[in-house]
């Protein structure tokens, strides 16, 4: 192994692909060393532990090895359902309180990470004791560790150069917070958000009333921001108190929304008018999954062929629609159920939605035919 051409060596390295593994061919020699160095430390994953953290912190204080990180990914776990645990869950305060802390040095340590590009943060209710037992966390430590983390990020934000924030299973707050509204020259270009649905929201807090606005984690309106990504994967989200009017992001290119739920009736704070406010620039739209709000059986609705028809005469720029089957539908608050389908949609409102969507789709289509 030692004695090997150069190029066979290359080859070994580029077909191993265990951390592990990759750690031992590391330590071979010097070789060796120089060319798994960039492999391995390109991406760091951070488990949700205090080992792991400090692990982490040690590697970016590290210049010839911090100099290769190109993404930073916190707890992820492959096939993990998210699901809120009870108030009366236990937890050792202590080792909370000392997990919290770690995280938060770390995380503000990724400033002089000089080709840093991208960080993901995935927020799981449970983390790994000093003893690697998994322990669940309340409701209470789950949002309060989410909370240090978001803000240690978005203080490492102010001099790096990330341009990607992905950020899964957020439960977001009422109001801004002010590490995000102060960070008036944010370096994102890429910002995905998913959050936890007002189903799971509810379930846990026993208030439905908690489900915090859909521009909390927004950053303020930048020239930079080129895609913005807001999912609800687990089911529909809806919040009386998203304020989205003072924001606009001139270079805004591709919106993606997922199971989000657009306001009964149209507003500059609401999603339809936001998007309209990028018809400018923006080139791409995403809907998976959408509805439309109607606060009750009585209440006239609000068509998805008038949103169609209003989209297909101001979005002139757009280049792309996509719109899966089962988005353009109505939903109902329901006090047990929480968001449940409007049953009572006409079929003749089902078609005018329909074709006013493929005319929309249409006139997008005419005007990418290069004459």
């Amino acid at each position: 192994m030692r004695d090997l051409p150069i190029e066979l060596i290359c080859a070994v390295v580029q077909n191993v692909s265990a951390t592990a593994d990759l750690l031992h061919l590391r330590s071979v020699n010097w070789t060796y060393r120089e060319l798994v160095t960039p492999r391995i430390f390109s991406k760091l994953h951070i488990k949700n532990s205090i080992q792991s953290a400090q692990n982490c912190h040690q590697i970016i204080g590290v210049a010839s090895l911090a100099a290769h990180v190109r993404e930073v990914i916190y707890d992820s776990r492959d096939n993990e359902h998210l699901q809120l645990l009870p108030h009366n869950t236990g937890n050792d305060a202590l080792e909370v309180s000392e997990l919290e802390e770690a995280l938060t040095e770390t995380f503000c340590g990724i400033t002089p990470l000089p080709r840093l590009e991208r960080v993901m943060l995935n927020f799981w209710p449970s983390f790994l004791s000093q003893s690697g037992r998994e322990v669940p966390e309340s409701p209470f430590w789950f949002t309060n560790r989410q909370l240090a983390v978001l803000h240690a990020v978005h203080h490492g934000m102010k001099t790096s150069r990330m341009n990607t924030l992905t950020l899964n299973n957020v439960i977001l707050p009422t109001t801004c917070h002010d590490f995000v509204a102060s960070l008036t020259e944010s370096p994102l270009s890429h910002l995905s958000i998913s959050v936890v649905s007002n189903a799971e929201v509810s379930t846990w807090s026993g208030s439905k009333n908690v489900n915090g606005s859909l521009g909390a984690l927004l950053p303020p309106s930048n020239s930079t921001l080129k895609s913005l990504v807001l999912r609800s994967p687990q089911g529909p989200y809806h919040s009386l108190t998203t304020r989205l009017s003072s924001l606009h992001y001139p270079s805004l290119e591709s919106l993606v929304l997922e199971n989000i739920v657009f306001d009964q009736t149209p507003s500059a704070d609401g999603v339809e008018d936001f998007i309209l406010r990028h018809k400018d620039t923006l080139q791409r739209l995403e809907l998976r999954s959408c509805a439309c709000h109607i606060p009750g059986s009585s209440t006239d609705v609000r068509r998805w062929s008038f949103i169609w028809q209003r989209w297909a005469s101001e979005l002139t720029g757009l280049r792309e629609l996509v719109v899966n089957n089962d988005s353009h539908g109505y939903v109902l608050f329901d006090a047990d159920r929480g968001y449940i389908p409007h049953g009572v949609v006409s079929p003749i409102v089902v078609e005018d939605d329909s074709s006013s969507l493929q005319a929309f789709k249409d006139t997008i289509a005419v005007g990418q035919v290069v004459v």
